[in-house]
């Protein structure tokens, strides 16, 4: 009985602990599973992409600074080019009201360049639309005519293997004659390609002797001419010395305007070095006597010249700026005069004179190197064409003995190469027919903006030939007369009272000082008067030189104002608005959008669907609340990325 029960007890025992192992093994199968979940789960990131719409709208840059009420005082005005003074359109005590023209400066040469530029910009916009526009029908008309020509001669080279399988027996007997004739050393029986090399021999031996004739001639004339021009040259700063070291007027001289006569005494020691160097030069030449020699010796010459005759010019001023005396005397000043305009007279001649047997030499050295070449050029063209005359006779002769399978295989490579032109020409058509790529388009664009720019920097200078009245007011200095140079920033040459009591000073930073031009408007509130109470200003005057506070660099810009019934007084702090450009219906994007990649341009990211496609763009202003202008790249309407957001 004891034994019966032990065994019993045993059994329980052991299936227990069975249950109790297959608990533990499912508890540790689903912490394993919990595991990998919470895993897997973890691993996986949820992409989020913030993004914004481009639009069509409005965009507007503005500049934002304080400024000082300022009692009106006397405004200086200058011309910002140097040149001379076409009109002077006021007197002192007129009255003159805002943007009347004062004063210009001639501008013929910039009227030219702005018609190039226009006439370029003309262009490059022709070009664009060309581009836009495709090829025409006249292009394609010519296209397809060669894509038919290609597929009628890759026809025909398939009829011409089956003449050619007929022809064989007598291409072997033509060509044998054919070599026989072109190497044969008797001299009755050139061929045409044997007697076009004759020819062509002759020809360059007499053509090199003929031209280097007048090569010769041109090349004395030459320097028989410089050294005659140097000799004038050195005349004429004689003559100049003679009026710089002259005792009696070396007091009087230039005394109203003592500029010329330092103009004068400058021109003169670069005159002397100048005249050194042309004669060195000379006898260099005159030594080789090459043409590369000769023309520099003529530069040189040419260089005196004018250097002497700018010496002249300024000593003739400098005489005309003369104060005469008891011991100058006028008829000593009138002698002088006139030996110096004699003297520039001389000089002008002897410009003009080697000039033009400057331009002889070079027609004379162009004419030989062109003719000489082009009979070098018909004698290597004839050796060529008597070689290759050669080189196709035995091919010929060869292909000829060639056996009939052989005439075939070439007869089928010829027609796969005509197959195969045919194929890049129906290539070609299919190019031309496709649209143009939008990247010719945004180069050509770009050309349009470079042409525009340019255009508008020459409308810029014409700008600054002129001088207009920044606002209403009375003239009250007029410096200069018509026919006067004058230099850009060498002072004031009108100066005028404002008709309004008060101006705006106000400093603006280097960094905003680009975006700011005359006449840009500013919406001004007074601390005196609160936020609520706006005026109306405008920029009337840029300071060109910097103002440095504290190793800052600003720039003074003035601003005029109507103050309307208000008692504006001088000192109150002004609170402006410049409004520096303003674009309207343009396409437009948040500024942090903008991917910049120093060296590859900027780019945006479009969000299409659940893809996200990098484009390249082109940027035009950069407004306020960071917004900027999108040229290229994008459609209003496309969804434009701004930010990635990776979420567990």
């Amino acid at each position: 009985m004891e034994i019966a029960v032990d065994t019993n007890c045993a059994l329980k025992s052991n299936k227990y602990m069975s249950i109790k192992k297959a608990i533990i093994i499912l508890v540790i199968i689903a912490v394993v599973g919990i595991i990998a979940v919470l895993v897997f789960t973890n691993g996986s990131e949820d992409v989020t992409y913030k993004t914004v719409k481009a639009e069509l709208g409005n965009i507007i840059q503005t500049v934002s600074e304080t400024g000082t009420v300022k009692a009106d005082k006397e405004i200086d005005l200058n011309f910002l080019n140097s040149g001379r003074i076409a009109q002077i359109l006021v007197s002192v005590g007129n009255m003159v009201v805002k943007d009347q023209l004062l004063a210009e400066l001639e501008h013929k040469d910039l009227d030219i360049k702005k018609q190039e530029a226009e006439a370029n910009l003309q262009i490059s916009r022709e070009n664009l639309n060309k581009l836009l526009a495709g090829a025409t029908s006249h292009d394609i008309t010519v296209v397809r005519a060669g894509e038919a020509q290609a597929k009628a001669a890759y026809e025909s080279t398939k009829i011409e293997l089956e003449k050619t399988k007929n022809s064989v027996d007598e291409s072997i007997r033509q060509a044998e004659k054919t070599l026989a004739d072109l190497v044969s050393p008797l001299s009755s029986n050139l061929t045409p390609t044997e007697q076009a090399v004759a020819t062509a021999e002759t020809n360059l031996n007499n053509t090199k002797a003929s031209y280097q004739n007048a090569l010769d001639d041109a090349i004395e004339t030459a320097l028989t001419t410089a050294e005659e021009k140097n000799t004038i040259a050195n005349n004429a700063l004689d003559a100049i010395d003679r009026v710089l070291t002259d005792e009696d007027a070396k007091d009087q001289l230039s005394k109203s305007n003592p500029d010329h006569k330092i103009a004068t005494e400058g021109d003169y020691n670069e005159a002397q070095a100048l005249l050194i160097g042309a004669s060195n030069s000379l006898a260099v030449a005159k030594a080789s006597n090459t043409s590369s020699r000769v023309l520099n010796a003529q530069e040189n010459t040419i260089f005196l010249l004018n250097k002497v005759f700018s010496g002249l010019n300024n000593c003739f001023s400098a005489l005309e700026h003369s104060i005469t005396s008891s011991a100058f005397t006028q008829a000593e000043l009138d002698a002088f005069k006139v030996t110096i305009s004699t003297q520039q007279t001389a000089i002008a001649t002897a410009i003009s004179t080697i000039q033009g047997n400057k331009q002889t030499l070079a027609d004379a050295i162009l004419n030989y190197e062109t003719k000489v070449a082009e009979m070098a050029d018909a004698l290597a063209t004839a050796i060529a064409n008597y070689e290759k005359a050669v080189l196709d006779a035995k091919n010929s002769l060869a292909t000829a003995q060639l056996s009939g399978d052989s005439l075939v295989i070439a007869g089928e490579s010829k027609v796969n190469t005509s197959h195969e032109a045919w194929l890049v020409a129906q290539a070609k058509l299919d190019q031309i027919l496709a649209p143009a790529s939008r990247y010719d388009v945004s180069l050509n664009q770009a050309r349009v903006k470079q042409t525009e720019a340019a255009l508008n920097n020459i409308i810029e200078l014409l700008e600054h030939s002129k001088i207009y009245a920044p606002i209403d007011g009375t003239i009250t200095r007029a410096d200069y007369e018509k026919g006067e140079q004058v230099s850009a920033g060498m002072g004031a040459a009108i100066s005028m009272l404002g008709k309004n009591d008060y101006e705006i000073e106000v400093l603006i930073s280097e960094a905003d000082i680009a975006k700011i031009e005359i006449k840009d408007l500013a919406e001004i509130t007074l601390d005196a008067y609160g936020e609520d109470i706006k005026l109306n200003g405008e920029v009337f005057f840029i300071e060109p030189a910097e103002t440095v506070v504290q190793d800052v660099i600003y720039y003074k810009v003035l601003i005029s104002f109507d103050p309307l019934e208000y008692g504006v007084k001088s000192g109150m702090t002004a609170n402006i608005i410049l409004t520096t450009a303003m674009k309207n219906d343009v396409i437009i994007i948040p500024s942090r959008a903008v991917i910049n990649r120093n060296g590859s341009g900027k780019y945006v990211r479009i969000l299409q669907g659940k893809n996200v496609d990098e484009r390249s763009i082109v940027l035009g202003l950069r407004g306020d609340e960071g917004m900027v202008e999108v040229l290229d790249g994008i459609k209003a309407g496309e969804t434009v990325v701004t930010s990635i957001i990776n979420s567990k």
